[in-house]
Parts: C-alpha cells; sequence; structure tokens
C-alpha cells in the first residue's frame, strides 16, 4: 500500500483548534500532519465543497496529541515535547521552524517519555495548562516558557484538562478520577469517582475518565463510565447520558451538551437528558471537536476517519471533508500518476 492510501485508510485526527483570527480551522493527526482550513470555504451560501485544504508536516515521529493556538502561534503537544510554530496568516502558511520548545520533565522512576495529551488555554493570563501521560497536569507562562506549577494527585495519565479564567482547574484521567484543583491551594479541592455510581459503570469498559468540561453550574464528563452531569457545589450526579459507546468527547454547547466517543454517532441533549440530535460520522471513533458560534456558527468534528465532520447548524450534519485525497497539489500529483500508469500500461502491451 503506498503511503498516501495507507494515511488515507488510518488516519487518526485526535486534536483541532481554531485560530485566534476565527478564520482558520488545524487538524493535526497521529502521521504528524497539520491540516489547515480556511473558515471563509464554510461560510458561504452555495452547497458547493470548500477548496483544497493545506497541509504542513511535522515530521514522521512527532504524534500530534493536542493543539492550542495563542496569538499568532500554533501549540503542538506531542511526546514530552510542547512547541510553537508561527503562523502567517496573510500568507496563510505555518514555519518549518519551532519558535520555541518546553520539554516535559521526565520522572525519576519513569519508564517512557509521557505523552501530552490534553490542553486548555487560559488567555486572560497567557497561561497553558498540560495534562500529561506521567499523571501529572502543567502549568506553563507563555510569556517566558516556564513551567510555573505541576497539579499532581492523579496515579495513571491525564486524557483531559479544562479550566475557568478564575483559577479552577479540572482534570481527568486513566485512575477513573475527575480532580478539581485550584491554582491558590497545592493538593486538589474535591475529587469526583464516576465509576463508584452504579448508574454509571460499564466493567466491562473500565473506570478511565476520556473527557471533561464545566461551565458556570455544572460538569459533565464520561469515559469507560456513562456519561453524566455533576453539579459543582453539592458534587452530585444529577443526570446520566446514555450514549452507547466509550466516551472520548463530551462538551457543554451553547445550552446542550454533546457527546462522543466509539459509536457511529455523536449526540446532542439538554441538560435535563433529553436527546435533541443523533448525527451520524464515518469515525471508528471521534476523538476531537471544536466550534464557535460568531462570526458564524459551525463545528468540526474529528477522529479515527479520513473526514471533517461538519455541523453548521448543531441538528444535523452539514458536509464531510477529505484531508488526504483533497490537499493543495494531489490534482497535479494524480495526473503524474496516471500518465506513469499510462506509460506502464503501454509499456506492457509490447510484451
Amino acid at each position: 500500500m503506498r503511503e498516501k492510501d495507507l494515511k488515507r485508510a488510518y488516519n487518526n485526527v485526535l486534536a483541532q483548534t481554531i485560530s485566534t483570527s476565527q478564520k482558520f480551522l488545524f487538524a493535526g493527526n497521529l502521521f504528524g500532519d497539520i491540516f489547515v482550513l480556511s473558515l471563509s470555504e464554510l461560510d458561504k451560501s452555495t452547497e458547493e465543497p470548500p477548496n483544497k485544504l493545506q497541509v504542513f508536516s511535522q515530521g514522521s515521529d512527532v504524534d500530534v496529541n493536542c493543539l492550542a493556538f495563542h496569538r499568532d502561534f500554533l501549540i503542538v503537544g506531542a511526546i514530552g515535547l510542547i512547541y510553537g510554530v508561527q503562523w502567517d496568516e496573510e500568507e496563510q502558511t505555518l514555519s518549518t521552524k519551532r519558535a520555541w520548545e518546553i520539554k516535559i520533565p521526565l520522572q525519576v522512576d519513569a519508564v517512557e517519555v509521557p505523552d501530552v495529551n490534553s490542553f486548555w488555554l487560559c488567555t486572560e493570563t497567557d497561561t497553558l495548562y498540560a495534562g500529561c501521560g506521567n499523571g501529572v497536569v502543567y502549568q506553563i507562562d507563555l510569556e517566558d516558557g516556564r513551567i510555573q506549577r505541576e497539579y499532581r494527585g492523579h496515579t495513571d495519565y491525564v486524557h483531559c484538562v479544562v479550566g475557568q479564567p478564575d483559577g479552577r482547574i479540572y482534570s481527568s484521567a486513566e485512575d477513573g478520577t475527575v480532580r478539581l484543583w485550584s491554582d491558590k491551594q497545592k493538593e486538589p479541592t474535591a475529587m469526583i469517582e464516576p465509576y463508584k455510581n452504579p448508574q454509571l459503570l460499564r466493567p466491562d469498559w473500565g473506570k478511565w475518565i476520556g473527557a471533561v468540561s464545566v461551565n458556570d453550574d455544572w460538569l459533565v464528563c464520561g469515559g469507560g463510565p456513562r456519561a453524566a452531569i455533576w453539579h459543582l457545589r453539592s458534587m452530585e450526579c444529577t443526570r446520566v447520558f446514555y450514549y452507547p459507546g466509550r466516551v472520548h468527547v463530551c462538551e457543554f454547547v451553547d445550552d446542550t451538551v454533546l457527546i462522543g466517543g466509539e459509536h457511529n454517532h455523536v449526540q446532542f441533549y439538554t441538560i435535563n437528558g433529553t436527546m435533541q440530535a443523533n448525527i451520524p460520522v464515518e469515525h471508528t471513533a471521534s476523538y476531537s471537536a471544536v466550534w464557535q458560534m460568531s462570526p458564524f456558527k459551525f463545528m468540526s468534528i474529528a477522529g479515527f476517519s479520513n473526514k471533517l465532520h461538519i455541523l453548521k447548524d448543531f441538528h444535523f450534519l452539514d458536509s464531510k471533508i477529505e484531508m488526504y485525497g483533497n490537499l493543495q497539489g494531489d490534482d497535479v500529483e494524480n495526473e503524474e500518476e496516471e500518465q506513469y500508469n499510462d506509460e506502464d500500461d503501454g509499456e506492457n502491451d509490447t510484451f
């Protein structure tokens, strides 16, 4: 199988982010490629497919596990490393050189370099929070690249970290816990263990928590256990969502809850648990969802497939965008390939 066919068949997009200007979508995969789509292509009244995507290789040794965007820098989380590359919006190019990089400290007893699995960016303080495979959440000052603090308590790798501007941080991990932190205290301020709730436990799928999201009053999380909403003050589970697969995505989106994972649909629910939309996807598993409400409304869902699924109204699927096979330069490559095949056919005819 040729490399491009291999990539098309096994494309696994774990991370997406939107530029500060809200004009470009970035999606990164485990082959070390970052795809860029101009969002002006989606803000059309016509149903024509968008123009070709751009792709910028980070190297075959780079797993793009998570992405964030700060000012004019795309921030990439890989294995044991966080780095920034500059995005030139006018030229629509991503620099081939890293502007800065931060190495994750290696623990004394570590047997492998930890993955950087999740980012949460606090734009008010220019602070990046990184959840890593060694069970630690790192607080990083983006002004000087200094690790300001390590949040320790998880006993297995962190899947997801999110936060609020007031200094509250929330992390979920393979150890089955969601831990609540304050930037003013050393120890977690609270902890949730969904797998201990009989309504949530799914024994065959383990206790890990793959995703967490918060708003002012509520927290939603899920993984091996079912997705559920918890009240932030009482720490009580108030609503269970019966999504049929393992959960890798759960987010508060406007007044709804989005849940996705290892299933051929993503689902939108009301806070009260009523399903509002059951949207088919071609992913073996959905791992990433990003969206914006203005200047126009859209969402992109990505995972283990070669397609971005685009929603303009969060009740149905609008379009699917191919990644490999829909890149700038593909047409020229295909023409050359066809010419090569024609020449081969001609040669074979002479025997």
